[in-house]
């Protein structure tokens, strides 16, 4: 792992400088892409192709939400505890479908 590589969980990120916000933030979220291990990548791609997610694509997208969640800079009115245990609740693609509009109602686009 270098040493600009961060792990959390079982994902392994790298982080890219120009994203996701123009000015600065500590820690900025990883978006997906910057995944290392390649196993979000695959669990993503599952998703986007509305596939039914296998238990390690759902519990692995959990785990990058988590993480996007906790770091996300989010508009006063945002609930990140709520957020975050809804992340929990999490079951099947319509599932994280739902979840990523709601997010998207708030300004985070995880996705």
């Amino acid at each position: 792992m270098s040493d600009e590589a961060e792990q959390i969980g079982d994902l392994v990120y790298v982080p890219n400088p120009e994203y996701p916000y123009p000015f600065p933030v500590e820690p900025p979220p990883h978006f997906w892409m910057t995944e290392q291990s390649g196993r979000l990548e695959e669990s993503v791609d599952a998703y986007f192709n509305g596939e039914r997610l296998q238990e390690e694509h759902l519990n692995i997208i959990k785990q990058y939400l988590r993480q996007y969640i906790e770091r996300a800079v989010l508009p006063g009115d945002a609930q990140r505890h709520k957020l975050l245990t809804r992340v929990e609740k999490l079951r099947n693609t319509r599932d994280i479908e739902r979840f990523a509009d709601e997010l998207s109602e708030v300004g985070v686009e995880p996705f």
